[in-house]
């Protein structure tokens, strides 16, 4: 029943609220006209304030305007276009400040417009990034060459070589002429490789023109490297191979508008930059036969490397590979990393030479020359001697901690001292003056007085020395710095300073200090042993280290190092033999790497191939060698094949040409191994103890897809006794538990009678787990009757009466109280008399204390875990080659996906160029159609997630070398051999072809 006047306070809240929101929610339509007239938007916001207004049907809408007068927010104002910017004079390039720093209008450079956005095909709509990258309301940053800090003196610079080549032994094989029917078959093959080229350069034409590169599935772009057109430039050489001559020249006026000295990335990759920028655009004017017409690419190159060489302005001439090109970076001190990658710091070396060879500029040549000098000096003093570790220190800097001496304190004669003095203090005479506590007071003479020179300075005055530090250190940087924090603490140095605190002085005190202690007579000279200063470290000059001597350490032919031995060989070349250097590197670390890292894996077929893994090494710098190798095979390393083929040739190593062989056909086999047909990016398989003999061992096999069989079985049976264990323990306790356990009443034989002298159930809450309000509810809503005005009747209650001795008396009659009335006033009208509170309910347990205790609760067994079940040594290697997809001999896939890579075609095409067997371009047609069918995009081709399944995802990714790399040499492998020939031609690592010196 709803009682009103228990919720008087609810219902005066509740229409204060409704008041509250008649009064206040209808006037949102004000405030929202009000801010979008600020705006400028009044008209549309008017609308939408209606739309999304709630509106309660009982509530009245309109109500009156809350107008407020805020002329900023009322007053309209048109919008203007800006005027048009004209473009900065030719060879203007303001201060590098980035965007979104605050800087003086001095720093920038005039606005430039922004880049036109390309114009989809029919019938398709713009993508919705199809927006230029800056604003035009953001003016453009622009590089500017700024005065080196750590120039390289003239008679210092490293010249290019001039001398005539030396005879290079041939490295293509004499191919006969072909039949007519072979000829157009190959012919065809090249036909359809141009048009998968054209296909995929079509979509990033009309999609992607202004960025780096095309996102074929939907359209749209990316910009992972400054996005200067990466596509475009990594695709001009192709494009010329490949006959496209008009696309060629197309693409040549679009570079001419490229600007390398703006882009909206803080730092430059300088390897990514180099081998893709400037080595497509040399690769271009080279193999367009430099013509005058394309001068243009020449001149962007030197355009971009100047803003690259400035990241060799270092201490020790070493790149930044990652350059901060803006001015508030570029004008500071830096040094190169102290944890650089090898493959970014050692792959520079065939641009820069080309572009001096071009130029002439001994400057570019220098660069990087005095890498490979700290190349070779390091070759000898890795833990893996020959090779180079992953990551290396080419900061140039040794902290040098200096050493502080002592302060030593000067022992005194006893002739030096008053031997009759009872203490170290002298004791003034009676003509002497005394202060007031006792001290003798010396007078002093004054000073001469100060005479300042006109305009009020101290002509007297000596500046204190300054504070110096090491200009080495201080190219370091403050990361490099701090590393260096503890040692510098615990000696109590000061990077910012070398002049020692001052402290207060007390003579008196010191020597009652050292009499109290009772030690030796002392006396310090400071004149003969002056406190030293506090001093800075400093960088002692080194040359490339590891960044680490303890711990593993990553050697590979694969990522982060492969292109820095492909370089070595082709530098050579492109040196025309003169740099002997280059030919002793590459032959002492080919000779490690047969040594500790190839392998030949166990296969059922007992195929004869080999791969290159990665050999961990443990041990320390000049101990004996430890270490181990993690058997994989990488996409990344497949180029190894034409590295070793290519080294095989020009430096006399047949031996070497059957290893190329062999590391080729490990890739060939990786993508026919495959449901696609498509070689994942890297896994791993079984080594084989011997490269001359590998019979296949399926029991070695299994052990190595699943080396914890034997653990795994001891550990379930472990478990499974514990278990057993557990559940007799568990079962003698609950026997016991049970015995224990109360027993269930016995059954009545009348069940009418039991039925009439059966208790009712109790249906009571006990008033301790209650509040006050609550009980009252409680009995005032239970089934009672009122209480008769004379005391001691007995209580007359509708439910069965319990014996005369379990019923309470009546409660007496009390004055009338409205508890549930707010203030506790008079009872609502018509309500009749209050309710009283009654204790008569028929609640034996209430009623009498010595009601029987409820029956304890039966004993529930112990919940117990039963170890799961394992499977079966063949159980569970059968399961995880079903599931992962596992191709024979293989016990890992790393990583699964495709990205378009070129490596594995890339050795195929040398292997043919060197061998000319047709067994080669019969491969390389497979690989072609598997990567076609299964990368086909609606824009051009993509990569994929999982090689091992038969319909992989497309992951909407289309990287530049896809054009510049993997096409060129899918099509190099079937065009006539004359075409980039590798006796006249020497390829970078992004497949950019070089002349080599004739």
């Amino acid at each position: 029943m709803f009682r009103m006047r228990r919720y008087r306070v609810f219902l005066a809240f509740a229409v204060i609220a409704v008041l509250a929101l008649y009064k206040f929610g209808t006037s949102g339509e004000t405030w929202r006209e009000a801010a979008s007239s600020a705006a400028g938007r009044i008209e549309n916001a008017a609308g939408d304030a209606v739309q999304y207004m709630h509106k309660p049907q009982v509530v009245a809408q309109e109500t009156r305007k809350f107008d407020v007068d805020v002329p900023a927010a009322t007053r309209k104002t048109p919008v203007q276009t800006p005027p048009p910017v004209a473009n900065p004079p030719a060879g203007r390039k303001s201060s590098a400040v980035p965007v979104s720093t605050p800087t003086a209008i001095s720093d920038l450079a005039p606005q430039r417009p922004p880049p036109a956005v390309p114009t989809p095909p029919a019938g398709r709509p713009k993508p919705a990034n199809a927006v230029p990258p800056e604003s035009s309301s953001v003016p453009p940053v622009y590089w500017s060459k700024l005065p080196e800090n750590f120039p390289v003196p003239p008679e210092k610079m490293i010249k290019l070589p001039k001398g005539k080549p030396k005879p290079i032994k041939k490295i293509q094989y004499d191919f006969k002429p072909e039949t007519p029917e072979a000829k157009a078959a190959r012919t065809a093959k090249l036909d359809t490789i141009r048009n998968v080229f054209k296909r995929s350069w079509k979509g990033y034409r009309e999609l992607a023109w202004e960025h780096d590169e095309l996102k074929p599935v939907s359209g749209e772009f990316k910009d992972p490297f400054a996005g200067w057109r990466a596509t475009l430039v990594d695709a001009l050489d192709t494009l010329w191979i490949m006959g496209l001559k008009d696309e060629f020249a197309d693409a040549v006026e679009a570079v001419a508008t490229i600007d390398f000295t703006t882009t909206s990335r803080a730092d430059i990759p300088l390897f990514e930059t180099t081998i893709r920028y400037l080595g497509g655009l040399l690769a271009a004017y080279d193999i367009s036969g430099q013509q005058k017409q394309y001068k243009v690419l020449l001149d962007k190159a030197v355009e971009l490397a100047e803003l690259l060489y400035s990241a060799f302005d270092t201490p020790n001439r070493m790149p930044e590979t990652y350059y901060y090109w803006r001015k508030q970076f570029a004008a500071n001190t830096h040094r190169a990393g102290t944890h650089v990658v090898l493959a970014e710091i050692g792959s520079l070396s065939m641009e820069f030479t080309r572009l001096a060879q071009l130029t002439g500029e001994h400057k570019y040549y220098d660069a990087i020359a005095r890498i490979t000098d700290h190349l070779e000096e390091f070759q000898n003093n890795t833990r893996l001697p020959g090779m180079w570790p992953t990551y290396l220190d080419a900061s140039g800097c040794k902290m040098v901690m200096p050493d502080v001496p002592v302060q030593a304190p000067i022992l005194l004669d006893d002739d030096d001292l008053t031997p009759a003095a009872p203490n170290l203090i002298p004791t003034p005479t009676s003509t002497e003056e005394l202060s007031a506590e006792g001290n003798k007071m010396i007078p002093l003479d004054l000073p001469d007085p100060i005479v300042l020179a006109p305009g009020g300075a101290n002509p007297t005055y000596v500046a204190p020395e300054e504070a110096t530090e090491d200009p080495m250190l201080a190219a370091l940087g403050n990361a490099a710095k701090m590393s260096a924090l503890p040692e510098i603490q615990k000696r109590g140095l000061d990077l910012d300073t070398r002049t020692p605190p001052k402290r207060p002085s007390n003579l008196e005190a010191d020597l009652l200090e050292l009499q109290n202690a009772n030690v030796d007579r002392i006396k310090f000279d400071a004149a003969s042993s002056p406190i030293p200063a506090r001093a800075a470290p400093t960088c002692a000059p080194q040359g490339f280290v590891s960044t680490s001597n303890y711990g593993r350490e990553e050697y590979t032919l694969g990522g982060m190092s492969d292109s820095t031995y492909e370089y070595l060989p082709k530098q050579w070349l492109l040196l025309g033999g003169q740099v002997e250097k280059y030919q002793a590197m590459y032959e002492w670390s080919m000779d490690v790497v047969k040594e500790h890292l190839l392998f030949r894996p166990m296969l059922p077929k007992e195929d004869d191939i080999l791969y290159s893994g990665k050999f961990n090494v443990q041990s320390l710098k000049d101990d004996p060698l430890l270490g181990d190798l993690e058997p994989e095979n990488a996409h990344l390393t497949c180029f190894a094949g034409g590295m070793f083929g290519m080294g095989s040739k020009i430096f006399d190593r047949p031996e070497d040409l059957e290893i190329a062989k062999k590391l080729t056909e490990g890739c060939v086999y990786a993508y026919d191994m495959t449901e696609t047909g498509i070689m994942p990016e890297g896994y791993e398989g079984v080594p084989c103890e011997s490269r001359n003999s590998c019979p296949w061992n399926q029991t070695l096999y299994y052990e190595t897809i699943d080396p914890r069989s034997e653990w795994r079985m001891t550990n379930y049976q472990q478990q499974l006794q514990n278990y057993q264990i557990g559940l007799a323990s568990a079962s003698s306790w609950y026997a016991e538990a049970m015995a224990s356990f109360t027993a269930a009443p016995s059954p009545v034989a009348n069940p009418q009678a039991a039925a009439a002298t059966a208790t009712p159930t109790a249906s009571y809450v006990f008033a301790d787990t209650l509040d006050r309000r609550q009980a009252i509810d409680l009995l005032d809503d239970a089934t009672h009757v009122n209480v008769e005005d004379t005391p001691g009747v007995p209580i007359k209650a509708a439910n069965p009466s319990p014996p005369a001795a379990m019923r309470p008396l009546a409660v007496p009659h009390r004055p009338h109280q409205d508890h549930d009335s707010v203030m506790g006033g008079e009872s609502e009208e018509g309500e009749g008399p209050p309710t009283r509170v009654q204790l008569d309910l028929d609640i034996p347990e209430m009623n009498d204390s010595a009601a029987p205790v409820p029956s304890r609760t039966a004993p529930e067994f112990p919940y117990l875990y039963s170890p799961m079940p394992v499977l079966s040594h063949a159980e569970y290697v059968a399961g995880r080659i079903r599931d992962e997809r596992l191709p024979e001999g293989v016990v890992r896939i790393g990583a699964r996906n495709y990205i378009l890579r070129p490596e594995a075609i890339e050795s195929v095409w040398y292997m043919y160029r060197i061998t000319g067997s047709p067994h080669w371009r019969e491969s390389g047609w497979r690989m072609f159609q598997a990567i076609v069918a299964h990368t086909s995009a609606e824009f051009g081709n993509s990569a994929i997630d999982d090689v091992t399944k038969s319909a992989p995802e497309l992951e909407d990714s289309m990287e530049s070398f896809w054009l510049a790399e993997t096409l060129k040499y899918f099509y190099l492998l079937f065009a006539d051999e004359a075409e980039v020939s590798l006796d006249e031609w020497v390829l970078n690592t992004e497949a950019h072809p070089f002349r080599r010196p004739g």
